[in-house]
């Protein structure tokens, strides 16, 4: 349906270029292409912590669903990022950062995460339905998403830098839940344990990690400083969920352990002192 705009300002009508500035400006012109940021909303950490810098560390408690990460037949196994829990987190450099996750109990809830590094920029929270990707059961992003593949790969477009949002590097992920039979929601592999998404070196040297009974871990080496963020959610079909914590540990820098044990060296010598 067309609208008509009739303007005057002081007796005199309004320049047409004026007057297309004022259109587009009061929303009649916006088109629902137009993309902004802010899809997921971050949890916070126990006492408000941010950063984690060596020798730190954070944590935060939550309660998940039983698959909202993977294994949801609905979606074809793909995570749903509205379900989930989302973390970020600001890291200093250091030789290795363990982040684990932590079921309560066990029989209630699997848990498993995802890591991704926005870099120097904390994560905007991505865009909605960017682009109009669309999965294997007819869901847009985010609400169904690749949490396993690099960014680039179909159901990321939505958190990418340069598309959606501006993440940077999938790092990988950890999952304690059984596998997930192909064909999933975004064409993504999902396999039970620790295993490395990354393109590169830029932002970690190197991942590893484990995943049992109730607990899922990833093992970041030679972190460089910067932002990241987590996603927790449950990874086994037919469980209720339940409450879990989630732990970002960052070791000591060699130097300062070494003084550390020094400094007790000393101190023993002179206890040993009659």
């Amino acid at each position: 349906m067309s609208q008509t705009l009739s303007i005057r300002f002081r007796g005199g009508p309004l320049s047409k270029t004026l007057l297309l500035a004022l259109w587009i400006l009061s929303g009649f012109g916006v088109s629902s292409s137009v993309f902004a940021a802010g899809a997921i909303a971050p949890k916070s950490w126990s006492g408000g912590t941010v950063t984690v810098n060596p020798g730190e560390s954070a944590n935060a408690s939550e309660s998940g669903g039983g698959a909202t990460m993977a294994g949801n037949p609905s979606l074809n196994g793909s995570a749903w990022a509205h379900a989930g829990d989302w973390w970020n987190i600001q890291l200093g450099a250091s030789p290795q950062v363990t982040i684990r996750v932590t079921a309560d109990d066990p029989s209630q809830f699997a848990p498993g995460l995802s890591v991704w590094t926005s870099g120097a920029n904390l994560f905007d929270g991505g865009t909605t339905g960017y682009a109009g990707e669309t999965s294997s059961t007819g869901n847009g992003t985010p609400h169904s998403f690749n949490a396993y593949g690099p960014l680039g790969n179909s159901g990321t477009l939505w958190m990418q830098n340069g598309q959606g949002g501006n993440m940077l590097e999938t790092l990988g992920y950890s999952i304690s839940g059984p596998s997930v039979s192909a064909p999933t929601g975004w064409g993504e592999t999902i396999l039970t344990g620790a295993h490395d998404a990354r393109l590169s070196n830029i932002y970690v040297s190197g991942f590893s990690g484990s995943a049992s009974s109730g607990t899922a871990e990833v093992v970041l080496s030679g972190v460089s400083g910067g932002h990241y963020t987590i996603f927790v959610g449950g990874t086994q079909p037919g469980l209720p969920g339940g409450l879990f914590d989630v732990t970002v540990t960052s070791v000591p820098e060699p130097s300062t352990l070494l003084m550390i044990g020094l400094g007790l060296s000393a101190l023993a010598t002179v206890r040993q002192k009659p």
